[in-house]
């Protein structure tokens, strides 16, 4: 291995000439052009570079040629070139670093446009830093209504979270609807409660498990816990409308492409629902959506159940796009450990005793998933808890006894808290592991919540990649504890290595030390192994002839940067489908 780095850099010094070296490169490359005569059929040849196929055979060539979609040819320079004529686009990478295109492997699409200009908030902030962002916001947008932003901190705002009273004081002549930043919480002024009808004679939707705070009269405080108790104020807001997610929609999946991202898994429209998926699909039919998207239909209420795989085979029928296809059943097994609805398997340390209430029953949850596993449908199950963790992996291991041939994949999402005694589990059923490493700052709020020894049981990536399983990365957007930066996945691959803050080589590792990823592993996360986990390898993930040309041009090569700097590395070029979907103008070709 010492060997093939030196070689690698030896290979990368001879790159490095002079200008009168590279003017020779140039006139080479236009004899080789005016010998080919004629137009050929390649869109775009990449060469002069490093090409990581990602595939089995682990290659890295320095050139690649693209025709209509798909990748025609992987390999060297020379052999690349001559597959060139005068309409051939030509990209000297003069040393970058080739990859697939990266796979979010966990977002909500669609569900972000409707915060798109909302504030921006952190959950390190304090609750007066919150209300004083919240503040300029709303004197920096005088004519938003209703109010809304995300990203803040429950906790901040002490253990019964915050409250409508508090929020009254920087706007009360709008409505005002604020998400936490597990996307599991909300919290409302007074107008936005009574828009939508909640007063303390308001049944909660699934006592225990969505429901509203209330103080001790029992009238509802203004934190809304779990979706069905955020869905009444969302409604009555009107927050979700055709017009206003077309008008967001551009800029940011712009922003998706300028960040590598070519394909996704949307876990979830949940508050956009038919308006999200309608406009996904219009998208895709304008060939204006740069980067695929694999849907999921989701469910976390019991009364849902029982009709959700028969509407998702609806939802299959009348949404299937190359570039968006709904075809995984996303279940939410419970919540999160801030919000205090992560499902564990021994009570809270705080508050002492504190049992979470699942918001789907494990008896319902292994019901489904097996009925899902007899028709080949994949499952995507949201499980923070350990205890959640254990229901879905028993849910699996149920479904695959019943229909041991089953087509089905499964993921089980975020994987917060995992029993030691559940680890070798996901490689024995088969089982993707999902998470989202920027999340991987020092959490304590779970050191608080739930003690030392379960703290050191959070994200066991590592291990549970050295027993078989495939580990994929995703970054939950908007649900983020970085603020606009979790959509790049080079922060993700970086934290995922470090189990750090991003840049930070002082900032605590969030335990255990042993479960970082090497930079290879967390590459592969978001490339080859998060394309099986979405059913599409045989497509993308890798750098192969005759897979589609999704590939993203890195201005450095991430084997060679030291690990706290990997978040700093730009995309200079993203292609989708052979489109290019973007390039960095500032770029060496800009």
């Amino acid at each position: 291995m010492v060997g093939l780095d030196v070689s690698i850099q030896r290979y990368k010094k001879s790159l490095m000439g002079s200008r009168a070296r590279s003017l020779a490169r140039s006139l080479a490359i236009g004899l080789l052009l005016s010998s080919n005569g004629v137009s050929a059929a390649a869109d775009w040849v990449l060469h002069n570079g490093f090409v990581y196929t990602m595939d089995a055979s682990a290659q890295r060539e320095t050139a690649l040629v693209i025709e209509g979609d798909k990748i025609a040819f992987v390999g060297d320079d020379k052999a690349a070139l001559r597959q060139a004529g005068t309409g051939t686009k030509i990209i000297d990478l003069n040393g970058r670093a080739v990859f697939p295109g990266f796979i979010d492997t966990h977002i909500h699409i669609m569900d972000t446009l409707p915060l798109v200009d909302g504030a921006m908030l952190s959950p390190s902030q304090s609750a007066e830093e919150v209300l004083a962002a919240l503040a300029q916001h709303i004197a920096d947008n005088p004519e938003q209504n209703p109010v809304l932003g995300a990203g803040f901190l429950a906790r901040a705002f002490g253990i019964d979270g915050p409250t409508a009273k508090e929020l009254d004081q920087i706007v009360s002549d709008r409505p005002a609807l604020i998400i936490d930043e597990g996307g599991h919480t909300a919290w409302a002024n007074s107008m936005a409660l009574a828009m939508a009808g909640i007063s303390s004679e308001s049944p909660d939707p699934v006592p225990g498990a969505h429901f509203f705070q209330r103080d001790e009269e029992g009238v509802p405080t203004g934190w809304l816990v779990e979706g069905a108790a955020i869905e009444p104020v969302m409604n009555a807001l009107d927050v979700v409308s055709m017009p206003a997610l077309r008008k967001a929609a551009p800029a940011f999946l712009r922003e998706m492409s300028r960040v590598g991202l070519t394909s996704a898994f949307d876990a979830g429209m949940i508050e956009t629902a038919d308006l999200g998926r309608q406009l996904a699909l219009e998208l895709a039919e304008q060939e204006a959506l740069p980067v695929r998207i694999i849907a999921s239909l989701y469910v976390n209420r019991p009364s849902d159940l029982e009709t959700a795989l028969e509407r998702l085979q609806q939802l299959d029928t009348d949404y299937e796009h190359p570039y968006f296809d709904v075809n995984t059943l996303k279940l939410s097994l419970d919540g999160t450990v801030e919000a205090k609805t992560a499902v564990t398997l021994e009570p809270y340390v705080l508050p002492e005793g504190h049992v979470a209430t699942p918001l789907l029953p494990a008896p319902e949850v292994i019901a489904t998933v097996i009925e899902a596993a007899g028709i080949d449908r994949d499952l995507h199950l949201h499980a923070i808890g350990d205890g959640a963790v254990n229901t879905a992996l028993n849910a699996v291991q149920a479904a695959r006894e019943a229909y041991p041939k089953t087509a089905s994949r499964f993921t089980i999402c975020h994987i917060e808290v995992v029993n030691p005694a559940d680890i070798l589990r996901f490689a024995e059923l088969n089982v993707v592991a999902q998470t989202t490493p920027t999340w991987f700052e020092y959490d304590y709020v779970a050191l608080e919540y739930l003690g030392r020894e379960r703290f050191e049981q959070l994200y066991p990536l590592a291990s549970i990649r050295r027993n078989g399983a495939k580990v994929t990365l995703g970054s939950d957007y908007p649900v983020t504890w970085i603020g606009v930066d979790a959509l790049n996945p080079m922060f993700n691959i970086e934290m995922a290595v470090t189990r750090q803050r991003a840049g930070d080589p002082d900032y605590p590792v969030q335990s255990l030390v042993s479960e970082r990823l090497s930079v290879d592993q967390a590459l592969r996360a978001h490339t080859v192994d998060a394309a099986w986990q979405i059913g599409l390898e045989e497509q993308i993930g890798t750098i192969e002839v005759g897979k589609l040309a999704d590939i993203v041009v890195l201005e450095r090569d991430p084997y060679f940067a030291p690990i706290h700097s990997l978040h700093e590395i730009r995309v200079d070029h993203t292609f989708s489908g052979g489109r290019e979907v973007f390039k960095r103008r500032s770029g060496p070709d800009g």
